[in-house]
């Protein structure tokens, strides 16, 4: 009887655990400034989880500039909801191309936006898309979004668990003053890991830069926290103002660089921590500045008020997607 009993567990096991792929491509379809279903799937019986793994689209050009929305297990209103440009991590609708990496990438000049970043979901997702709503008309769109199900995630030989939640983090379009601290991420407790930023600012010079990032991997901690990059430039693995141009590297990036007239200035970046997961255990913060201070040695990131202003920052316009783990 026992030996019965293991084998029923253990058909049952496999069988959950068989890798089902799912997904969908559409050619020449409308997409209207009402938010339209593009795709949607549910979780096949005995599977545990599931987890997005593609997004592709290509079209009109305001398909660039719509705004896309992933419902997660039968959410009213989407935990995930991004536009394309940002989505790849180039700031401003960059539209330089072909470039990319194993997870985003532009491969057109035309569209060609790509993202695998994993979705990871335990009954469902939806996938919606809308166009501006500036828009007269709609537009023609070519899209692909594929996934799998019971296919787990891991990151440097941690796998997370199947109950994770890929969750955005969002700033858009918001002006903070010289020296103001930008909250990219904000959770008050639980566990999990920073797996993406990307960051566009509008500012006056490129002051801004010298803001150092910091993470506080307990909710409660002091500043400074874990001092993540002594200035940006640094935390996208450049130094000295990206004084070598931009790149596309497959953990960082410096994606958009535009003089926009004699005082305005257009910045963007991305990187990744899939190598260098941040992670944490009782809630979260990731703070940047916007530019930084010295103290009388001149010592950067480590006073949170008073100082010595480096350079002379301006008000900058912000908007920042941070991808965090969450379990």
């Amino acid at each position: 009887m026992h030996v019965w009993i293991l084998l029923f567990v253990c058909i049952l096991t496999t069988k959950a655990q068989e890798l089902l792929t799912f997904g969908t491509g559409l050619s020449s379809q409308r997409l209207y400034k009402t938010e339209t279903e593009i795709f949607s799937h549910t979780l096949s019986p005995g599977s545990t989880f599931g987890v997005l793994t593609h997004f592709w689209t290509t079209g009109d050009p305001e398909i660039d500039t719509s705004t896309f929305s992933y419902y997660i297990d039968g959410e009213a209103v989407p935990s995930i909801q991004f536009i394309t440009y940002m989505l790849a991590g180039a700031g401003f609708n960059d539209r330089a191309a072909p470039w990319g990496t194993k997870w985003i990438g532009k491969g057109a000049k035309s569209g060609g936006w790509y993202n695998n970043f994993r979705v990871p979901f335990q009954k469902s997702i939806r996938v919606t898309g809308k166009l501006p709503s500036t828009s007269s008309d709609d537009k023609i769109i070519w899209i692909i979004v594929r996934g799998t199900e019971n296919l787990p995630t891991s990151f440097q030989g941690f796998q997370l668990p199947s109950t994770a939640r890929l969750t955005l983090h969002k700033i858009e379009g918001v002006t903070y003053d010289p020296l103001a601290w930008v909250r990219v991420v904000d959770i008050p407790t639980g566990h999990g890991l920073l797996f993406s930023h990307t960051l566009a600012v509008s500012s006056g010079n490129l002051n801004f830069l010298e803001g150092c990032y910091h993470a506080y991997p307990q909710y409660e901690q002091k500043f400074p926290g874990l001092i993540i990059s002594t200035g940006t430039e640094d935390y996208f693995d450049s130094a000295f103002y990206f004084d070598a141009g931009e790149f596309h590297f497959e953990v960082s990036g410096f994606t958009h660089f535009q003089q926009v007239t004699s005082s305005t200035l257009e910045w963007s970046a991305y990187r990744m921590h899939d190598l260098d997961p941040v992670f944490f255990t009782n809630g979260f913060r990731f703070d940047w500045r916007n530019g930084d201070v010295v103290d009388d040695r001149g010592f950067k990131c480590i006073v949170d008020q008073g100082g010595h202003v480096v350079g002379t920052p301006t008000q900058s316009n912000v908007t920042s997607y941070a991808w965090v783990y969450v379990w």
